[in-house]
């Protein structure tokens, strides 16, 4: 499986979207960078610290990873690469686990461009890439990475029950739309719901508190069904 992932990476057709990825996590850096050195005033080892906090509590980057599984999942199926797996002796239950390895290894890389990214902007902030690293918790590390392997799953999900580019606009509306209803029924009713919807319970485990039983069950439920969704998609379905 690392030899067959190795190879994928290392294709020029990742280059472009993996480009364009670091863009944005670059932009995001910076905002986060301009917003604890000039607005909050902080520097050396304070700064890092901040930048910790905001690099591994960012839901804007499982966005981005959303984004990235579920257009990337769609491509290697419509271009035939599951079959071509299949007809050279794979069996169904192997590429089921393939694809969660799949999540596994970019969930890691993407972290590592974030990490890349702050990095990058910490020499222009008074601060640098070691006192970051120092600096982030390990616990909140595991944290995101847990948060990214849940989306990512979700995403893999989407794209093997409909393996179609037009399914990134009504995931982009209903991630929207989950975050939105959430805050109305919090300000308007005083209802707190965020721990029963996907997004929002997955988004949990990124938080500063600790995971009530109840929060655990809805994550693991949640996890639970994606991983019973995806194995059973993956058995039944006729790649192309």
């Amino acid at each position: 499986m690392f030899r067959t992932e190795l190879k994928l990476i290392k294709s020029r057709k990742l280059i472009i979207p993996a480009s364009i990825l670091l863009l944005a996590l670059l932009f995001l850096a910076f905002f986060a960078c301009w917003s604890g050195a000039d607005k909050k005033q902080l520097e050396g080892v304070a700064l890092a610290s901040f930048l910790a906090i905001r690099a591994t509590q960012s839901g804007t980057i499982a966005l981005f990873f959303l984004f990235w599984m579920l257009q990337f999942s769609i491509q290697l199926q419509n271009s035939g690469f599951y079959k071509m797996l299949l007809l050279f002796g794979w069996q169904r239950k192997q590429l089921f686990l393939y694809t969660i390895f799949q999540i596994a290894i970019y969930a890691f890389l993407l972290m590592l461009l974030n990490f890349v990214a702050f990095s990058l902007l910490s020499l222009f902030y008074n601060t640098n890439p070691l006192q970051l690293l120092v600096n982030s918790n390990i616990n909140a590390l595991l944290s995101q990475y847990f948060h990214l392997l849940i989306i990512g799953l979700l995403a893999v999900v989407l794209s093997f029950l409909k393996a179609n580019y037009v399914l990134i606009l009504p995931v982009f509306i209903y991630w929207i739309l989950e975050g939105w209803l959430n805050s109305l029924l919090n300000k308007k009713f005083e209802l707190d719901f965020s721990g029963f919807f996907p997004l929002q319970a997955s988004r949990q485990i990124i938080s500063e508190n600790l995971l009530s039983p109840m929060q655990i069950a809805i994550i693991g439920f949640y996890t639970l069904v994606f991983i019973l969704i995806l194995h059973f998609s993956i058995q039944k379905k006729m790649f192309v």
